[in-house]
Parts: structure tokens; C-alpha cells; sequence
């Protein structure tokens, strides 16, 4: 996603690196200039606006009711 993008994500949604399901994580907080993803495998990245080229909005997966 390019900056603009990263900017208006919201806590709680859910990203993925390089469009990789098996590799996603959750926006815990932002800011002006950056986000923080807690990532599924228990890491935690501070990321800049400006470098989430190879991070996606995770696809939302509907469950059958």
C-alpha cells in the first residue's frame, strides 16, 4: 500500500506481508507518521507510512452462517 493508504488505516485491521495469509498481523497503533503491526508470529514492527509497499490489507474472510 502506498503512504496515503497506511495513513488511513484504523486499529484492529488486519494486514498481511506481500499478500501472504500465513504471514499477517494486526495495526495496534498510529500515528502521524507511522503504524505499529503486532504480527501474528508475536513480533512487532513500527512502520513508516512511507515504506508499506509490501504490506496489504488482509483479505476479510466471511464464514458461512
Amino acid at each position: 500500500m502506498n503512504a496515503a493508504e497506511s495513513k488511513n488505516l484504523q486499529k484492529g485491521t488486519r494486514v498481511c506481508w506481500q499478500g501472504n495469509a500465513g504471514d499477517s498481523g494486526t495495526i495496534t497503533q498510529t500515528s502521524w507518521d507511522a503504524v505499529t503491526i503486532t504480527w501474528d508470529n508475536g513480533h512487532v514492527a513500527v512502520v513508516q507510512h512511507g515504506d508499506m509497499r509490501e504490506i496489504q490489507r488482509a483479505q476479510s474472510s466471511s464464514s458461512p452462517t
